[in-house]
């Protein structure tokens, strides 16, 4: 096994005192780090499935005497212990998925998730639990109890049955006459999890442990280190299935009769929102399952360097699955009706989608031909302007700027579509230009009709919008649109009470007055001066698409 190392004679050594099970477990501790420090990975798995007795011996020999509770050494082992394990769990996958010591594993993992432990002895536990959950499924070996722990690993998840989640992972830990590090050194427990005393406390918890949770699903994966690396995807399969029946359907209770079916051409009824609280639990959880589904699903817009060897399996993973695909699209629909406070991430969404929609990526389910770009387009469109019917818009309070930059941003991205992205990789039908426009006088009515101060702030964006792409798309595209789209435009300004809006309407009809004339008699109305402050008002609208508006 060493053949190839210089100092072949010491690791020797050091693996004669790993194995020495009369040794003290620190010291073996130390040499077998010693080893997994100098081997590479195949070694490495060697070395664990050629002395795995001896190797599960020291788990067992640092957990079932660590206190660690009562003092800070029992802690030190009991930390040794679960890393033991976890080189068990992440070199010798196949014997643990294949059943070997699995109630020995499954007795050591009830005592670390116990759920008085301290933070982060049960994050290390989430962890392991992670790969022995998932290692499992491999052989077909995960069952409805270890989905019901998965499901209940952090504190106040908010369940449909309405159960609470440490009580329920509490009574799992004691199961089988587990004893756990706690109930020696602190006496039985009378009530389950951390004492918290209000909801925000709850809600911090919550949020705490669901970001640390959503990371581990998607790094420990990459770690385990597999003969057949087809199995790494097996498992990222198994896992965002595991998310999405046992997280996600309970926070999105009508995912599956309302969610979108990209490949079926549905893309759910517009039901009326409901305004919730942030501090809610369920709003925290819809949150960071959103966050998480987008980071997967826009990681290839980012720059290479970036692309984590575990977010990238589970972004292909994500989309080989069609009732995968559905459910990510069926969530990113659902940020547009997060509260303001959540702007973050209704921003990062928003940014995916638009670069899906102006064609900077095409989207994997369109790259794959499963898709027809119409069809994508159409519905990321909807996606998009859906945001302008949250009823958080009504009263963004001082969340107004918020509203006002993840707006500005969704317009944008209308504006780009129909001036800057000229020659699309995958041209756009009729129906979509159409759509757009049809969406967008929608949203403009609705919004410029009211009066308060985002309306007021948004008029003239909505109003330059409208008006700057329904001429692209007339003039310079030449798209033969239906005529009853001039209606709707018509519809927006008749609707609209704010004087920014008649404003845009005017610099607009100087730009194309200038254009026609410029044309046809070529001359040029405006001044030098006009002209500069025209290019600065609308550098979007620019003398190029002007003077080829009418070729």
């Amino acid at each position: 096994m060493f053949a190839r190392k210089a100092k072949a004679s010491d690791l020797m050594g050091s693996l004669q005192r790993f194995t020495d099970m009369s040794r003290d477990s620190v010291s073996r501790v130390k040499h077998l780090k010693i080893l997994l420090d100098s081997l590479s990975t195949h070694e490495k798995r060697q070395l664990i499935e050629e002395h795995s007795f001896e190797t599960f011996h020291l788990v067992d020999e640092l957990l079932l005497s660590a206190d660690i509770v009562a003092n800070p050494q029992g802690a030190v082992e009991g930390e040794s212990g679960l890393w033991t394990l976890e080189q068990i769990l992440c070199y010798a996958p196949e014997l643990v998925g294949n059943g070997w010591q699995r109630h020995a594993i499954e007795a050591l993992l009830k005592k670390a998730l116990y759920p008085r432990n301290l933070l982060a002895i049960r994050k290390i536990a989430i962890r392991l639990f992670l790969i022995f959950y998932q290692s499992l499924s491999v052989f077909g070996k995960a069952t409805e109890d270890l989905d019901r722990v998965f499901q209940c690993l952090l504190p106040y998840f908010p369940l449909k049955d309405g159960q609470n989640t440490e009580a329920v992972l509490q009574q799992y830990c004691h199961s089988a006459g587990t004893v756990h590090w706690s109930d020696r050194s602190m006496g039985s427990p009378t009530t389950p999890g951390t004492s918290v005393s209000n909801a925000k406390e709850r809600a911090q918890m919550l949020q705490v442990y669901l970001d640390k949770f959503l990371e581990y699903c998607t790094r420990e994966t990459s770690r385990i280190e597999w003969s057949d690396e087809k199995k790494r995807f097996q498992c990222a399969s198994f896992i965002i299935d595991r998310v999405i029946n046992l997280y996600i359907a309970e926070c999105f209770s009508d995912i599956e009769t309302n969610g979108v079916d990209i490949f079926g051409g549905w893309e759910g009824a517009d039901d009326t929102v409901e305004a919730l609280d942030t501090a809610d639990p369920i709003v925290i959880a819809r949150y960071w399952l959103i966050r998480w589904v987008n980071n997967l699903a826009a990681v290839r817009q980012q720059p290479s360097s970036q692309w984590h060897p575990g977010v990238l399996l589970y972004h292909d993973a994500l989309f080989a699955s069609h009732k995968a695909t559905n459910t990510a699209l069926s969530l990113m629909r659902e940020a547009m009706t997060l509260p303001l406070p959540c702007s973050n991430v209704i921003q990062k969404v928003v940014a995916t989608l638009s670069a899906w929609l102006l064609q900077y990526e095409i989207p994997p389910f369109v790259a794959s031909d499963e898709v027809p770009v119409e069809t994508s387009s159409l519905l990321l469109i909807n996606m998009l302007l859906s945001f302008f019917q949250s009823p958080y818009l009504l009263q963004p309070g001082d969340r107004l700027q918020s509203a006002i930059t993840t707006s500005y941003s969704i317009l944008r991205a209308c504006r780009d579509l129909a001036s800057h992205r000229l020659s699309l990789p995958r041209p756009l039908s009729v129906r979509v230009w159409s759509e757009l426009m049809y969406r967008l006088c929608q949203s403009a009515a609705r919004v410029c009709s009211h009066s308060d101060k985002y309306s007021q702030e948004m008029s003239a964006a909505f109003a330059m919008t409208v008006l700057s792409n329904m001429v692209m798309i007339k003039a310079v595209r030449n798209i033969d649109v239906d005529d009853k789209l001039w209606d709707e435009v018509n519809n927006v300004f008749l609707h609209g009470i704010w004087i920014q809006m008649a404003q845009q309407w005017s610099r607009i009809s100087h730009s194309v007055t200038r254009a026609l004339i410029l044309h046809l008699a070529h001359v040029d109305i405006f001044t030098q001066e006009d002209l500069d402050k025209a290019v600065k008002r609308l550098s979007f609208f620019s003398y190029f698409f002007c003077l080829n508006s009418f070729n």
